[in-house]
């Protein structure tokens, strides 16, 4: 038999009804060719009440068909879509013995008589029979092996197989789908996701040659490494995920280090790489010493290039050494990089002077940034709380308007808020900035016990800004401190 096709324009069905039906329900393009006019009015008519889910009607109309044309090419069709109107209109008994046993009864060797038993299985499904559903699923397999509906068959009896946790039937149809089914137009998909799956069961029983043995059936070269080692080191984090599967993790992932190996062999182009996955796959198991003999190897092998010293630095961090961390970051050859990984170690351990002086030597290497790094002295000075330090800093930068809201923060910290005032309203000529300075003058004014003007601010920022965030914290400043309502936007008044 060949694979069922389905009809495009030839259709005797509209766009949108033939879109409603299933492969199960398609007329073969060759039945409809050998048709006659009559025929093809007639079956229209019976379509378009089924389509439309008026199926007492399309059953009518079917049996009318077969009354009127018993001897058509479409007569099997009709009988088939008798069937399915019987088990839309829930009559699966009916439809089974007077209906898709009949389409293969009279006319055995037709492509409908292939749907047709696969229709007896599902009816059987629908009752609720499922060791009848599940035969005549096997018997579809076996009668017709290369048909599409065989495909159609292994996956429910797939499905079935999970269900009841049947691992034995689970294994022997994902087997088949893998590697007995020609792979074809129809095929390909689901034997791809078969292959996929029996990888996954082999990978979770450490049985990693035979995972990639059903890879190797969808992926080849290049393209079937990177399969294998995304399936299973995912696997392997999965079992290291419980106690009680902790020692299978083991051993996977024990596998896939040698399959690492073999791999680097066969393409040295991408050994330091794949010796890398390597070292990051230790990690995953816990195994730190490992880690640091491939670094090593990695070293020894190519070059201690900054990003193989980035790893070890944080080997190193990770173990509490850090002190020798220090030491792997002013190896760098980027200093820059070494000094501001030194720099941000200063930072995590409190050791703020110590940060300040590494930002120094960043301004003697890389005056280009000065900048930056004087911005880090900067934020430094104030984590010191040495505000003055800080402004005087700030003042080096050429970073406006952030210099001066930084600069007038400190000095508000001084207790001088009218100097911060001074430099809010400097910021002020900068359109997208003037918002949060004129907010933040009203702040400024109340620490200075400016209470009217403080309001006026505020109320200053609703007017002037209505559409910002810095009118809405104005606005519900002023009603929670001072009870006082007032309408963002509308006529400004200084």
């Amino acid at each position: 038999m060949k694979p069922l096709r389905i009809a495009s324009t030839m259709l005797m069905l509209a766009g949108a009804a033939f879109a409603v039906l299933s492969p199960l329900e398609h007329i073969p393009v060759a039945t409809f060719e050998k048709m006659k006019e009559l025929e093809r009015y007639q079956m229209r008519i019976a379509e378009k009440h089924y389509t439309n889910g008026d199926f007492k009607t399309s059953l009518a109309e079917y049996e009318k068909f077969l009354t009127l044309y018993e001897k058509s090419p479409g007569a099997p069709y009709a009988q088939l879509m008798w069937s399915h109107s019987m088990m839309r209109l829930k009559k699966p008994k009916t439809a089974l013995r007077e209906g898709f046993q009949s389409v293969i009864d009279y006319w055995p060797g037709s492509e409908e008589a292939v749907i047709a038993a696969y229709c007896i299985a599902d009816a059987y499904r629908t009752m609720g029979e499922v060791s009848d559903a599940k035969k005549a699923f096997h018997f579809l397999i076996k009668e017709y092996p290369v048909h599409v509906i065989a495909i159609r068959s292994r996956l429910d009896l797939l499905h079935y197989a999970r269900l009841e946790k049947d691992d034995v039937s689970h294994l022997s149809i994902l087997n088949d789908l893998t590697f007995k089914v020609a792979r074809d137009e129809k095929s390909k998909a689901a034997c791809e996701e078969a292959s996929r799956e029996l990888a996954q069961i082999h990978f979770f029983a450490q049985h990693f040659d035979e995972g990639k043995k059903a890879l190797a059936t969808t992926h080849e070269g290049d393209a079937l490494f990177d399969a294998v080692y995304g399936m299973s080191a995912t696997t392997v984090g999965h079992l290291l995920g419980k106690p009680e599967t902790r020692t299978a993790a083991l051993t996977l992932g024990d596998q896939l280090l040698n399959e690492l190996r073999v791999e680097s062999k066969r393409r040295p182009a991408i050994e330091k790489e794949l010796i890398y996955r390597a070292a990051d796959l230790n990690g995953t198991l816990g195994r730190p010493a490992e880690i640091w003999k491939l670094y090593n190897e990695i070293g020894e092998r190519f070059e201690r290039d900054d990003g193989l010293l980035g790893k070890m630095a944080a080997w190193y961090k990770a173990r509490d050494k850090r002190t020798e961390a220090r030491g792997i970051y002013s190896e760098f050859k980027d200093r820059v990089a070494g000094f501001k990984n030194i720099a941000g170690m200063d930072l995590e351990e409190g050791k703020i002077k110590e940060a300040i002086e590494v930002y120094r030597r960043l301004i003697e290497v890389d005056g280009d940034h000065a900048d930056d790094h004087l911005w880090a002295i900067a934020s430094c000075y104030e984590k010191l709380a040495d505000w003055k330090k800080a402004i005087a800093t700030y003042r080096q930068i050429d970073r406006f308007p952030d210099d001066y809201f930084s600069m007038a923060a400190c000095h508000r910290q001084l207790k001088e808020p009218n100097e911060a005032i001074v430099l809010y309203n400097q910021i002020k000529v900068v359109d997208n900035a003037a918002p949060e300075a004129t907010l933040q003058i009203g702040f400024a004014y109340e620490e200075s016990k400016e209470k009217e003007k403080a309001i006026r601010t505020f109320q200053l920022t609703c007017k002037r800004f209505p559409k910002t965030e810095q009118a809405s914290k104005a606005h519900a400043h002023l009603q929670n401190e001072y009870n006082i309502n007032v309408t963002l936007g509308g006529v400004e008044e200084e």
